[in-house]
């Protein structure tokens, strides 16, 4: 029993990523994409049941924010955050991407003023997610939601930029993520 607990713990360790929430340690399925990588394309669903294409090319520079809830503190900061700070850049998209329903997206956006932003749920099938390594995998209490990982993709679909916040309750570094929109758009330019 030893051997496959210590086995477990190894393969965690190489293959997923650790975080925390209030000094929790958390695990994510995986390490995720690397800079890059090709970003897989994937589709969510939006407020209005309507799908949309996360990942892949792209006609603009895309931000790609998974986070656990739109319903928590720290995600209504971070959502409200790009819906002023980052979406008013020119030829970038942001896509933030929870677990929640069309139902509570809808009346978070609305509550919020979140216009700027696409705000999309993947409550349907998070196996795509899990090529991203945002899925939350242990403790049980927290299992099947996201953690909060930040991915920037230039339009050809690659991974320029990736941030997995190591405190859950953190907001991401939205200095670092700007600078990174803006060396991609000067290198495009």
């Amino acid at each position: 029993m030893k051997k496959i607990l210590a086995l477990v713990l190894l393969s965690s360790a190489l293959w997923a990523s650790q975080v925390t929430f209030k000094g929790e340690e958390i695990t994510l399925n995986s390490k995720g994409l690397k800079v890059g990588q090709k970003a897989p394309e994937f589709f969510a669903v939006d407020k209005n049941f309507m799908e949309v294409t996360v990942g892949g090319k792209s006609d603009k520079i895309q931000i790609i924010a998974f986070l656990p809830s739109f319903d928590t503190g720290v995600c209504k900061l971070e959502t409200i955050a790009f819906n002023e700070k980052i979406s008013k850049m020119k030829n970038v998209e942001v896509k933030i991407v929870s677990k929640d329903l069309p139902f509570a997206i809808g009346r978070f956006c609305h509550d919020n003023k979140i216009t700027n932003v696409m705000t999309v749920s993947d409550y349907k099938d998070d196996n795509h997610a899990l090529r991203y390594g945002t899925t939350i995998t242990a403790p049980a209490f927290l299992e099947g939601f996201f953690g909060r990982v930040v991915y920037i993709l230039d339009t050809e679909g690659t991974v320029r930029y990736k941030e997995i916040v190591e405190k859950i309750e953190n907001e991401p570094n939205y200095e670092a993520i700007i600078k990174a929109v803006n060396k991609i758009r000067n290198y495009n330019d």
